[in-house]
């Protein structure tokens, strides 16, 4: 009873807005493109020990119980029972019965069987088939998902490690200023203007050094409960940030597969299309056989006697007579959470390919903001070197070399922040594109959750 499902493939263009890439996309271990060997081992600590993605682990084994036993509806049931009673009847009943309490004992085994007329057992394990399968892609949507978030985590930890070095270096540098201008200072060759400005400079680098340090440690701890370990116990020690990857984002028609998220929505819009067969099949008759055979005596020693054996034998035949309209209005809101099933799976099309060109465009405006920003940082440097020259040679007054030092501190800064901007966007892709999805309904048949 009930429509078959189809799967209708989704609309998709020829290629993305932003660029025509149309090489296929990385699979496996997306992240060993960055080169990073703590990168990698803080993903595959998060991926056995995350607590919501092992949350989510296991409501796949869970959904793969329910459908065990949907399979199991199949076959027939067969239960036993064994009964001893001591008893006391009313002598005033109307069958002539014992005046004395007296004993009954009873061995049965008893089978029931419902004959699948009209499939709704094999629509409810259909259906089930299917939410399993849809499990079983949440349950890499939130490993994609941790994975993506550890990994941005991480990088921008190593780039404020980046900006932790910048700042170090620079409160070096502008305590050997402060030192020389203390020197002059005293030899009457400046004002101690000059010595207070440099004193500030100094101390405005290091009252921004350490709220980058507070910074790093919140992401620390953060990183902590991604890998599900306790903060108090965990440490990364400092390093320069790694490689940013190319990432291929290849053709549109590819993103569909790739993506858990949308093969989730899929399979639930399977799964609320048997919901339409298995809502008819309900109001329909329902043929079960049941059978009970075994042995019964008021006397254990008689209890396997020949003629202590009883059997019984009955078909049923259950069936709605009057149901004033709940067929009706239970088969509207199967077809309704079927439409409802279908738009958010449309929905969840919509917003991969949203993401993917979000991605695609913050990595292109990136690159072009990094080419820009390197030129900046290169020509703040220079400028900064050239009026430190021109202040030795009393042409520049120390003002200018403290505005030009802080120019060059925070252009340093700005490529640190847009490099560390550029490796995120190139996460945002990954994840975007569905990590290392491949088509998981065939591994999810297989039985391998882990």
């Amino acid at each position: 009873m009930g429509p078959d499902y189809e799967k209708k493939p989704s609309p998709v263009p020829a290629s993305y807005k932003v660029t025509g890439l149309n090489t296929p996309p990385p699979s496996g271990s997306w992240w060993e493109g960055f080169g990073d060997r703590k990168l990698s081992q803080l993903l595959n600590q998060a991926e056995k020990a995350n607590p919501q993605a092992r949350a989510a682990l296991a409501r796949l084994d869970q959904a793969r119980a329910i459908l065990d036993l949907r399979r199991s509806d199949l076959l027939p049931s067969l239960t036993g029972r064994a009964l001893a009673t001591r008893q006391q009847d009313s002598t005033r009943d109307i069958f002539p019965i014992p005046s004395d309490p007296y004993s009954r004992f009873r061995s049965t085994l008893n089978l029931s069987y419902e004959i699948d007329f009209w499939g709704r057992v094999r629509r409810s394990i259909k259906q089930q088939e299917a939410l399993s399968q849809a499990a079983a892609a949440d349950y890499m949507t939130a490993l994609l998902s941790t994975k993506a978030e550890v990994a941005r985590d991480y990088l921008a930890l190593r780039h404020l490690d980046e900006e932790i070095v910048i700042l170090e270096n620079a409160i070096g540098l502008r305590e050997k200023n402060e030192h020389l201008i203390k020197s002059r200072l005293e030899a009457g060759d400046t004002t101690s203007i000059d010595h207070a400005r440099a004193r500030s400079q100094t101390e405005t680098a290091r009252a921004e050094l350490f709220r980058v340090k507070q910074r790093r440690a919140e992401l620390e701890n953060a990183l902590a409960v991604l890998v599900g370990q306790n903060p108090s116990t965990f440490r990364i020690e400092r390093a320069p940030p790694p490689r940013t990857p190319v990432v291929p984002a290849g053709v549109p028609a590819d993103l569909l597969r790739r993506r858990p998220d949308v093969a989730a929505t899929e399979r639930r819009l399977a799964a609320a299309a048997e919901q339409i067969g298995i809502t008819l099949a309900n109001y329909l008759p329902r043929v079960a056989l049941t059978a009970s055979g075994g042995a019964a005596a008021l006397n254990t020693s008689d209890l396997f006697q020949r003629n202590s054996r009883l059997w019984v034998v009955s078909p049923t035949v259950d069936f709605p007579l009057v149901t004033f309209g709940r067929k009706e209005r239970a088969r509207k809101q199967a077809v309704a959470g079927y439409f409802e099933a279908l738009e958010n799976h449309r929905d969840s099309v919509l917003r991969a390919f949203r993401d993917v060109e979000n991605a695609l465009s913050g990595i292109t405006n990136l690159d072009r903001a990094l080419t820009a920003q390197r030129l900046s940082t290169a020509s703040a440097s220079e400028a900064s070197r050239l009026i430190r020259l021109r202040y030795e040679t009393g042409l520049s007054s120390f003002f200018e070399v403290l505005d030009a030092q802080r120019e060059e501190l925070q252009e340093r800064r700005a490529l640190s922040q847009t490099e560390a901007a550029r490796q995120q966007a190139t996460v945002q892709l990954i994840q975007a594109l569905g990590g290392e999805w491949h088509d998981h309904s065939r591994r999810q048949n297989s039985g391998d959750s882990r």
